[in-house]
């Protein structure tokens, strides 16, 4: 059985990696600017995190009919795996509950006994988010996951959703991320951020560049198209400049940003890492689905052309 380790070396080989990541960072802006509220909603890593761990445990209960989940739930669960405190996992469950994020599932008179469903929209969100992956999976192996997850969703998701966040919570990649995608991962919209300087990019020049130029040549511009205040992006874009991680090919706010090969590779490295997770958890839902309890497929042995890593 590979490890997390191989497993992410041997995506960052696919000759066609690079462009897979690049069709990632684009879908990942559709589904924002289709959903910006819900999309500021998972912003952050940890953000993101708490909401996996949310989604898990809803699934979990729905297979023994429970219909939702509580709010204890919720923070013991944010707390077991150390993604909060207690107080921030109180506010992040009050703050989804006033913007429809969840919704509750009874009346009842006491708060600490509500349970709380995902709104219709961030299943819709989900689905979308897993149909982005497994399509970039597809794309690395001729699969047909994305196909079966359309066509079969009612009954894969439920079971992928918790395998998903379990493999998320356990990964040393995604909860530990270096400090070149750290320093986007960990404010307010930076992920949003991240996959629009590498959609910008020319992954037909890209590839063979130090320090790839962007189509960004304005943080303004950059902001308003996200929604974003001109404030909050120049900051954490002066941030990632003073890592060496992006910087200006001319003159600063006038000119085209570059990204280094260091953060390409970082981006295109907590991709595969998803990926990882993603499709392991797809082959054993899927395998359920179709009343088999093994994993289904075992890993196909693509040909890849060995390089030293994918910089998008």
């Amino acid at each position: 059985m590979q490890t997390e380790k191989s497993k992410i070396e041997r995506m960052l080989a696919h000759p066609a990696f690079d462009h897979v990541v690049h069709r990632l960072a684009s879908g990942f802006l559709e589904v924002q600017q289709a959903a910006p509220r819900l999309a500021s909603q998972f912003s952050t890593q940890q953000r993101w995190l708490l909401s996996h761990a949310a989604l898990s445990r809803y699934f979990r209960g729905l297979a023994v009919g429970r219909p939702g989940l509580s709010r204890r739930e919720f923070v013991d669960d944010a707390l077991a795996h150390r993604l909060a405190s207690r107080n921030t996992a109180q506010a992040f469950f009050a703050e989804s509950l006033k913007y429809g994020i969840v919704l509750p599932t009874k009346a009842v008179t006491s708060s600490a006994t509500l349970l709380a469903a995902p709104a219709p929209a961030v299943l819709w969100a989900l689905n979308e988010w897993y149909l982005a992956h497994l399509g970039a999976l597809d794309a690395l192996d001729d699969g047909d996951r994305a196909a079966r997850l359309r066509e079969e969703g009612n009954e894969i998701l439920p079971r992928m959703q918790p395998a998903v966040s379990d493999g998320l919570l356990a990964s040393e990649v995604i909860r530990t991320p270096v400090p070149d995608y750290a320093v986007f991962a960990s404010v307010d919209e930076g992920g949003t951020l991240m996959d629009r300087l590498i959609a910008g990019l020319d992954i037909a020049k890209a590839r063979d560049e130090e320090r790839a130029v962007t189509n960004v040549t304005s943080v303004s511009a950059l902001a308003r198209a996200l929604n974003l205040s001109r404030t909050h992006a120049g900051r954490t874009l002066a941030e990632a400049i003073e890592l060496g991680s992006l910087g200006w090919s001319g003159a600063a706010g006038r000119s085209p940003l570059w990204l280094s090969r260091s953060f390409r590779t970082s981006y295109a490295h907590m991709q595969a890492a998803k990926l990882a997770i993603i499709g392991d958890a797809f082959d054993l839902a899927a395998g359920f689905a179709k009343g088999d309890t093994r994993l289904m497929a075992p890993e196909a042995e693509e040909a890849v052309v060995e390089r030293s890593g994918s910089a998008c």
